[in-house]
């Protein structure tokens, strides 16, 4: 018996068939609902935090150089959970920094992305302080946008520098004295000057301003700088010294010859 013969195209119709549904359009993708999300987020932070609780994870943050990307991604899921939490924003700025990602710690700040200075909580103001520094340090040097970040870094040093340790401000001086903006870098040393009790900070930033006003060419500001501080720092050869040669700079003869006298030992310091 002869088997029947199959045909070698399928028949018109079906053929056509066939066709129509290669020509239909791919079922769309489903995103899950919002609410499915943010329980998938809780509940993934729910098994991290078991894990890994906080407070574990701050206090190996302390000891670590700069966080892994697991880490970072920890600490946005935190943010995600609880978004109106400052401390857990304040927390994943700072690793941020640490690691480079400028991106995440502006995301982090970003609700108080336009809050003056001076309304802010002190840690978060500190951070945005921080994040300015840091976007400044990738700046071109001659660049505007250097120039625009180093006038904003500067002004909100200077607004921030009395809620700020006395060893911080020393420490933004001396980054503002290397912007060039060596009278605010003055200011600075000054408000060190009078805050503190230390003497080895006090004298550094005595002769940090007066290096940085000497820097900007302005000798008798230095001079007057010098002078004011007079009643809080040691009187030593070294200062007396200093104080000679300002005042030289500064054009005022009988006042160098006092403090020479002073520092040959002529005259009582």
């Amino acid at each position: 018996m002869t088997r029947p013969q199959l045909p070698e195209h399928p028949p018109a119709p079906a053929f056509a068939e066939r066709r129509a549904h290669s020509r239909e359009p791919a079922a769309r993708e489903h995103f899950a609902p919002l609410w499915l999300r943010a329980g998938l987020i809780v509940a993934t932070l729910g098994t991290l935090a078991l894990l890994y609780p906080r407070h574990y994870v701050e206090s190996t943050l302390q000891h670590t150089a700069a966080p892994n990307a697991a880490t970072l991604a920890y600490l946005e899921l935190w943010v995600r959970s609880q978004p109106e939490a400052t401390d857990t924003r304040v927390l994943l700025a700072r690793q941020a920094l640490k690691a480079g990602r400028i991106r995440l710690a502006r995301r982090a700040l970003a609700p108080w992305a336009q809050w003056p200075l001076a309304a802010l909580p002190l840690e978060v103001a500190r951070q945005r302080l921080h994040l300015l520094r840091t976007e400044l340090a990738r700046q071109r040097p001659a660049s505007g946008s250097h120039r625009r970040l180093a006038a904003a870094y500067t002004r909100d040093v200077l607004r921030l520098a009395r809620r700020t340790d006395v060893r911080q401000v020393l420490r933004e001086a001396q980054v503002v004295a290397t912007l060039g903006h060596y009278r605010a870098a003055a200011q600075l040393y000054q408000l060190v000057i009078a805050q503190t009790r230390d003497p080895a900070l006090r004298l550094a930033a005595f002769y940090d301003g007066i290096a940085a006003l000497r820097a900007a060419g302005r000798s008798r500001a230095a001079l007057t700088f010098a002078r004011h501080a007079l009643s809080v720092v040691p009187r030593t050869v070294a200062l007396w010294r200093e104080l000679t040669r300002l005042a030289l700079m500064a054009d005022a003869p009988q006042l160098a010859a006092r403090y020479a006298r002073r520092l040959i030992g002529l005259e009582p310091p």
